[in-house]
């Protein structure tokens, strides 16, 4: 019996060896110590805990591939449904257009904010929200591409194109690289799902994707010459800066076994929306471990440690490898197929350096919560007012 590739098996070890293999490599060699922020890196590393560090992350890496491996052997693939019906691109535009103008509004009211490179601070709550949207719209369009052509538009499916570009766009000026790599990755996990790339052209995209990404980096620097150097750094600052909060916090030692998840169980107050709850921030439980994060990221090893423990974060990985398998084995429809892209696309990157309220958002969220209301309303309305065919998800 074959099965369809588990994407988010390479996507974690690419995390995984960006994230958590490389920097302590970096910082092992001496490299880029005269470059912005690496300071920080060098003053809290402590060559004294790299084996732990070694033995630790290597656990924790096995933990996820066999969670993502064992469902093949208790899962049987089931018979596709040839009954399955969809929402139309039409009902996606209407739903999708009310996002679209609330995004309109919020960048018009910042417009001075925009390409400042790193001459303002980050207006988090902004860039957020205009994020959400974005990944809305990116659900919207990978779902459009899963649904028949019959059911399609083409005002449309321009419609939420343009309207990625155009966030993806605004999330670039307002100096956001990381939310702009969901969708890219996500939609070069469709096409290759799909089989509507070569491996040798997806490659030359990914290239030429990687070097304007690196430009920007530069040019965000503000006095930086596009030098050799200077293109390796950016290349390897997102990493490494990120790390500083897991070696920090190895560096303090006395790391937990196991941990009551505090701030992963408040971090679902994260999902009320600000005007109804404008100081959920200050609900959510702190990380209750000793680390330092001096630019903000926080390193995947502390958010899992801090939550769960050393052999707590082992089932946690375990648990979501397992289930990412089981959606990609038994997900038929275009919702399911739809999530797993999108899910894939914030695995290499945004699961490894964002903090767990801002991954529990992405993944229950946006990915999963909001559109599956968007969808309930539409299949009430579509009962309540019949029409010629019948939607579901």
């Amino acid at each position: 019996m074959s099965y369809k590739p588990l994407y988010h098996i390479p996507l974690f070890l690419f995390g995984f060896l960006y994230y958590l293999v490389l920097p302590p490599c970096v910082v092992s060699m001496q490299l880029f110590a005269t470059f912005p922020g690496m300071s920080f890196l060098y003053q809290y590393f402590s060559p004294h805990f790299i084996p732990t560090y070694a033995i630790i992350i290597t656990i924790f890496c096995i933990s996820f591939i066999i969670g993502a491996i064992l469902p093949f052997k208790y899962m049987r693939k089931k018979n596709i449904a040839s009954d399955i019906h969809y929402i139309s691109n039409k009902d996606l535009f209407l739903f999708a257009s009310p996002f679209w103008v609330a995004g309109q509004y919020m960048i018009i009211t910042n417009r001075q904010n925009l390409f400042q490179g790193y001459q303002i601070d980050y207006d988090t709550e902004l860039i957020g929200a205009i994020a959400t949207i974005n990944t809305i719209f990116l659900f919207f369009f990978l779902y459009s591409r899963n649904i028949p052509k019959n059911k399609q538009s083409k005002w449309s499916n321009f419609f939420i194109t343009f309207s990625i570009f155009e966030f993806s766009s605004i999330l670039l000026g307002f100096g956001s690289r990381m939310y702009i790599m969901i969708p890219l990755i996500a939609y070069i996990i469709y096409l290759l799902d799909q089989k509507k790339i070569k491996l040798r052209k997806l490659f030359l995209q990914i290239s030429i994707a990687i070097i304007f990404l690196l430009g920007i980096g530069i040019w965000r620097l503000g006095d930086s010459d596009y030098t050799i150097d200077a293109i390796m750094y950016i290349g390897v600052a997102e990493p490494t800066l990120t790390w500083i909060s897991a070696e920090s916090m190895f560096d303090k030692g006395d790391l937990p076994y196991i941990a009551f998840p505090s701030n992963f169980l408040t971090s679902f107050i994260n999902f009320v929306p600000s005007f109804l709850l404008p100081d959920k921030a200050e609900l959510i439980q702190p990380i209750n471990i000793s680390y330092d994060s001096p630019f903000g990221a926080t390193n995947i090893l502390v958010s899992l440690i801090s939550n769960f423990g050393i052999l707590g974060s082992c089932t946690a990985l375990f648990l979501l490898g397992f289930i990412l398998t089981s959606i990609r084995i038994n997900g038929k429809t275009a919702f399911a197929k739809t999530y797993y892209y999108c899910v894939c696309g914030m695995i290499p990157f945004q699961l490894f350096r964002d903090n767990i309220a801002i991954v529990n958002k992405m993944l229950f969220y946006n990915f999963l919560i909001v559109p599956l209301i968007i969808f309930c309303i539409e299949k009430f309305i579509s009962n309540k007012y019949p029409k010629h065919n019948e939607y579901s998800i």
